[in-house]
């Protein structure tokens, strides 16, 4: 009889064990049904970064970011949406850097019930200094938010195979991190090659600049006007001054201008 109920009893322990682990299990594929219908890359989804910092990583097509986000969720704007919460400017020495914060929303496709706000920062460059001068890009903004857009994905999974894992190829560093790191060092080793002559300008050349820069018009315009003056005067042009205030917000007055 004692070996009866040992036996009983152990099947009892066995059949509750068997019940926990499946209800750990269901629980776990619930939590994980959107990161797991979305974290496989497809190779044609895939570009290898062959150059610069990050050669050897790889990156994730945003537009098959978005066909997942629709196959999952449904069409943007009724299956998932998102909000800009704000854009801006911050400049690195003679550069300016574009960022934007998203608000990501996707609805439950069973429940319909939407989510909380999934926050997400992206970032990109608006003016670059490069050997014949300054480089304007007016699709600074744009990339800025495709950047914010899959930061805000990443949570749920999308693309999340290429991060984590044993194949993992994408990289993990923000690629703003290294390179404002790097401009600022070039920046500050500018400076002290040219001596006092990069740390100061007079007032006669603020306000000759500013003139200049009142009458500019478009942004080859404004590029011309920018390499000069980076040259004659670089600390002219750095963070801060009234000159490159004045400077980031024309060139905003110009892009709104042109559209």
């Amino acid at each position: 009889m004692a070996k009866e109920k040992q036996t009983e009893q152990a099947q009892e322990v066995n059949e509750v064990q068997e019940t926990v682990e499946e209800q750990a299990k269901t629980i776990l594929e619930n939590n994980l049904r959107f990161y797991s219908q979305g974290c496989e890359v497809p190779a044609d989804a895939l570009k290898p970064i062959r150059a610069g910092r990050l050669k050897g990583m790889s990156d994730v097509n945003p537009m098959w970011r978005m066909k997942r986000m629709t196959e999952i969720f449904g069409p943007v704007g009724f299956g998932w949406k998102y909000e800009i919460v704000k854009q801006w400017t911050e400049a690195y020495g003679n550069e300016v850097k574009c960022f934007c914060n998203v608000h990501l929303f996707v609805r439950d496709p069973e429940t319909k019930e939407w989510s909380e706000p999934i926050p997400g920062n992206g970032g990109s460059a608006i003016v670059s200094m490069e050997s014949k001068g300054a480089y304007v890009n007016d699709e600074g903004y744009k990339m800025a938010l495709t950047d914010a857009l899959s930061i805000a994905m990443k949570p749920l999974g999308i693309g999340g195979n290429i991060w984590y894992g044993p194949k993992a190829t994408g990289h993990n560093e923000s690629k703003y991190e290294e390179s404002t790191r790097e401009s600022t060092n070039q920046s500050q080793q500018a400076q002290q090659g040219q001596g006092t002559s990069a740390m100061a300008f007079t007032g006669a050349q603020l306000q000759q600049a500013l003139s200049e820069l009142n009458a500019v018009t478009s942004e080859q315009a404004f590029q011309e006007l920018w390499s000069k003056w980076a040259k004659m005067v670089p600390a002219l042009c750095m963070n801060g001054t009234e000159f490159y205030k004045a400077a980031c917000t024309k060139i905003q007055q110009i892009k709104h201008a042109g559209k």
